[in-house]
């Protein structure tokens, strides 16, 4: 009797590839539509093979497909099943099924997120052989240390996958061949994300931001509408696509990438390209990606720097004279009064390297809305931002200029120029900044945003003056030299920064 061949493995479109947890923490398996029907029913709660820096690239992907294929499909109402988010997500590649397939033998046909060939001899080009998912989607680390490079050697279907989704929707220019998404500023900027979200679980930021893109396709009959999934489209790496013809929240790719299997694993083939996919590098990043702040001015999407999102760079973010909040960044009428957070998250590029992964969340318990339960605009939490950073700024000066004169023996006059003395000091600072973020947005800076009738400028500038007292105390007993030395200057540096310190919280005596 002849024995029947093995099937074919499961794609992630059809088996049960991709993982995710539930509130209770208990895990489940699908296929990518069932893992499409779990977020849109509240049941993923979170994947656990996504790396960190993983994250907003599989938000983003999930949220845009889904609000893509919502809107081609003429409703506004997620499907329940798996079977119906299979016909959702085929309606939007009807001559391409295998489209939604990890691996499709057939190159001249696409796979997800992997174009198809041109013409049969293109498949020559696909010479560098990548041989585990952390080497695809490799953060630029220095030396192996920080994050050890092709380690994931028994790696599953959805590592490819979470890989994939992040290098084809994220990645920026890394030599010759390899040119970027269009979806930032330049080659070594970064996509950043800045919006609201509820708190908790995956699906509850993702059936947010879909109902609200959804919405707002719905509200502007003049929405631009093209080419929807840019991997459907065959690419020889010789010609970009028209920025115009592609729909608003198309789903892009950057590289020339097919999987194949080998054995029991998969592989990744490469192929450089001579342009970039997407003609776009005269918009700078402008390009209505729903989560990308933009400069108030319009020419530029704002790239995040390696100093990630401390009090004065969200205090940048929500100033609405340096930025233009994107649209999943704004309040909406239909956001829950309570359990919203502010979320901003990015990999920091540079050129060649890494500067860091981050990402800021920061709870608005009721903040949203003022003291008589009206909506706020993020305008106003910007407003009240930038002027407490203002102030923390301030407080640091002060603390700087006591430090310095404190490190060089407290002198009649201290030398604010001396570059050792800053060097020396530069931990105290750290320090101090460090403490005002951990306090930053807690309760009082709400209650300022609500419009309480307390003297809030006041009550900072005080809490900004113990906490810089107290980072000069310690300091001061840190401070090298003899105690002979060290008690006078102790002692001059000491008033100087309490002398400092009264005169600004007295002017603030009457508030504003």
């Amino acid at each position: 009797m002849t024995q029947a061949p093995d099937p074919a493995p499961l794609s992630p479109a059809e088996g049960q590839m991709i993982g995710w947890r539930d509130e209770q923490g208990d895990t489940h398996r699908g296929s990518l539509f069932a893992a499409f029907a779990a977020l849109a029913g509240g049941q993923a709660w979170s994947f656990p093979a996504l790396r960190p820096h993983q994250r907003e690239p599989w938000h983003a992907f999930t949220v845009q497909v889904a609000a893509l294929a919502l809107t081609h499909a003429g409703t506004d109402t997620f499907p329940a099943t798996e079977a119906a988010w299979r016909d959702l997500l085929l309606a939007l590649t009807p001559d391409q099924p295998e489209a939604w397939d990890l691996v499709v033998d057939d190159w001249s046909k696409p796979a997800l997120l992997q174009p198809p060939t041109v013409q049969p001899t293109d498949r020559a080009a696909y010479k560098n052989r990548i041989p585990t998912p952390d080497a695809l989607d490799m953060l630029v680390t220095a030396k192996n240390h920080d994050l050890k490079q092709e380690r994931m050697v028994a790696a599953s279907d959805e590592d490819w996958l979470f890989a994939l989704v992040t290098l084809q929707t994220t990645e920026g220019f890394l030599g010759a061949g390899n040119y970027g998404i269009s979806r930032m500023n330049g080659g070594f900027a970064s996509r950043m994300s800045l919006g609201i979200r509820p708190t908790g679980g995956a699906a509850r930021a993702f059936r947010r931001d879909v109902e609200r893109l959804v919405a707002d396709a719905r509200a502007r009959p003049d929405r631009r509408t093209g080419t929807m999934l840019l991997w459907t489209v065959p690419w020889d790496g010789t010609l970009s696509l028209d920025y115009g013809k592609l729909d608003e929240l198309y789903v892009e790719i950057c590289r020339r990438i097919r999987l194949r299997r080998s054995g029991d694993a998969i592989e990744a083939l490469a192929a450089g390209s001579k342009c970039a996919r997407v003609a776009a590098s005269d918009l700078k990043g402008n390009t209505r990606d729903p989560w990308a702040p933009m400069k108030a001015d319009g020419s530029t999407s704002h790239t995040p720097t390696g100093a990630g999102f401390g009090y004065r760079q969200m205090a940048t973010l929500l100033d609405a004279k340096k930025i233009t909040l994107p649209h999943l960044a704004k309040p909406d009428p239909a956001d829950d009064r309570e359990g919203l957070a502010i979320v901003a998250a990015a990999l920091v590029r540079g050129q060649g390297k890494t500067e860091g992964l981050h990402r800021r969340t920061i709870r608005t318990p009721g903040a949203l809305r003022d003291a008589d339960g009206r909506r706020l605009p993020l305008d106003r939490i910007g407003e009240v931002a930038g002027k407490r950073a203002e102030e923390g700024f301030q407080a640091s000066r002060r603390l700087s200029r006591a430090l310095i004169s404190l490190v060089q023996g407290g002198p009649d006059k201290a030398r604010l120029d001396d570059d050792g003395a800053k060097k020396k000091i530069e931990r105290w600072m750290n320090r101090f900044n460090e403490a005002v973020d951990g306090i930053f947005f807690n309760a009082p800076f709400w209650e300022e945003v609500a419009a309480t009738d307390d003297n809030h400028r006041m009550a900072w500038r005080e809490t900004l003056r113990d906490l810089a007292g107290d980072i000069f105390d310690i300091a001061a007993e840190a401070a090298p030299g003899t105690e002979v030395r060290r008690v006078p200057a102790r002692a001059r540096a000491g008033s100087l920064l309490h002398y400092e310190m009264k005169k600004w919280v007295e002017e603030a005596e009457h508030g504003e």
